[in-house]
């Protein structure tokens, strides 16, 4: 069986949702899926990064595997952004990224990647996600 390994530099340009005097703790989540259309799916999980205080521009340096991964057939891998906050955290942002036309089996690839805003807008125009992922079989 393979696995996938995600290696979570930074986000760079996140919106200050928060005010002037106290910017976004923001974190990530990781869920791998392939994606069958229905029925069929398979989720190989979920991983979070840890939440770094009063940033726009945080710096990760964590490294997520997901274990079992059998293909690259149809792997979705979805990333959301968050604001940590007292109550209910704020979704800033996500992106989801179909492995299969990305990765080649033991390469590792470098993504710079847009993330998408989220309804509400909380996300600056040019927020990014900087990672590498790596396909094992």
């Amino acid at each position: 069986m393979g696995k996938v390994t995600i290696t979570l530099e930074k986000l760079k340009n996140l919106k200050d949702t928060d005010g002037a005097v106290n910017h976004p703790d923001p974190y990530v989540t990781f869920e791998l899926e392939k994606n069958n259309f229905g029925p069929l799916d398979k989720k190989y999980g979920k991983h979070t990064s840890t939440t770094k205080k009063c940033t726009c521009n945080p710096h990760y340096d964590e490294t997520f595997v997901f274990e079992d991964v059998n293909t690259l057939e149809n792997l979705e891998l979805q990333i959301k952004v968050y604001d940590s906050d007292w109550g209910k955290d704020d979704h800033l942002g996500q992106k989801t990224i179909k492995l299969e036309s990305k990765l080649t089996p033991g390469e590792e690839v470098e993504f710079d990647e847009d993330l998408d805003k989220d309804h509400k807008g909380m996300l600056s125009r040019d927020a990014r996600i900087i990672m590498k992922i790596l396909y094992e079989e």
